[in-house]
């Protein structure tokens, strides 16, 4: 189980396979945005599909400066109004779309499934995150790699000028994700994470997947079509959530663990219940629904 933590510890919150699946379902639903940033997004799509991985790729968020971390919206917001070409433009708004999926990983789906397994230490932060992804299958992780083996050197030059050193310079930093990203692809990787999901007693059904994924491709496409997002009143990197979610962890723990699970899950929708947005854009979307897929193949 410890090598499971080391992958998203990294990735701050959705895999970057669960981000290619949230940026291919955008350019899936172009015509749902409005002219110029559709116009943008069509043009440069591997720009926007980097950008939507590419802030992850800073390691130890908490050792930059205060209010530069990879993850505050002001510092998205200069990667995009910064960025002098087109290109980097769709990259820009790639970053921020990851922000604006990151409002929902933290601030609800890790906060919730960590007080609902507060009765295992095993089962943290970056389980439930890879266990996410394991609901859209091979391809988007597949895809991820191929878009961060990619050619990216003005992009990557661009977040140089912004984005704040941690622990390592920002040229470290990447060189590290991308090294992470090869081992979680590796054969081993895999065997050893299905080991886990073939023994852990705690479940992720499809229907909870659907929902966050419904609400953090909304929150997306408001991002990026209205000027007032929902994403925005949030926080990406969901400190407040995330902390208060681990103390009422270690609260249970010490307590020997619930042993009442309907309360349990009444206490994690009440504190990390997703909002209800109408899901406008969800309900018209054109996406894949590569989880319903699998039900069907069971």
């Amino acid at each position: 189980m410890a090598g499971v933590a080391l992958f998203p510890a990294v990735a701050h919150a959705w895999t970057p396979g669960t981000h290619v699946y949230l940026g291919e379902s955008v350019l899936a639903n172009l015509h749902q945005l409005p002219g110029l940033v559709a116009d943008l997004l069509r043009a440069f799509p591997y720009d926007f599909l980097y950008g939507n991985i590419a802030a992850d790729t800073s390691i130890g968020k908490k050792y930059a400066p205060v209010g530069r971390h990879c993850h505050a919206w002001h510092v998205g917001q200069e990667i995009f109004d910064l960025a002098p070409t087109d290109p980097l433009r769709a990259f820009g708004l790639g970053y921020l779309s990851h922000l604006a999926a990151d409002s929902v990983a933290h601030n609800f789906f890790v906060p919730r499934q960590l007080l609902l397994t507060s009765s295992s230490t095993a089962l943290g932060h970056s389980y439930w995150e890879s266990r996410f992804e394991t609901h859209l299958g091979d391809a988007y992780a597949k895809e991820a790699k191929e878009v961060i083996l990619r050619d990216h050197a003005p992009s990557d030059a661009h977040l140089d000028s912004i984005i704040s050193p941690t622990l390592f310079s920002v040229g470290t930093n990447r060189r590290l994700f991308r090294g992470m990203v090869h081992l979680t692809e590796s054969e081993s990787w895999r065997w050893a994470f299905q080991m886990i999901l073939e023994n852990t007693r705690w479940d992720l059904p499809d229907d909870d997947v659907e929902r966050h994924m419904a609400v953090a491709f909304e929150y997306v496409m408001q991002l990026l079509g209205e000027h007032d997002a929902a994403a925005r009143r949030l926080d990406p990197a969901g400190d407040q959530a995330l902390r208060l979610a681990k103390q009422m962890r270690r609260q249970a723990l010490q307590e020997g663990g619930r042993e009442d699970p309907d309360r349990m899950l009444e206490t994690a929708e009440h504190h990390f219940g997703l909002p209800t947005p109408a899901l406008a854009y969800w309900k018209q979307s054109q996406s894949q629904r590569p989880w319903r897929d699998r039900e069907r193949s069971d």
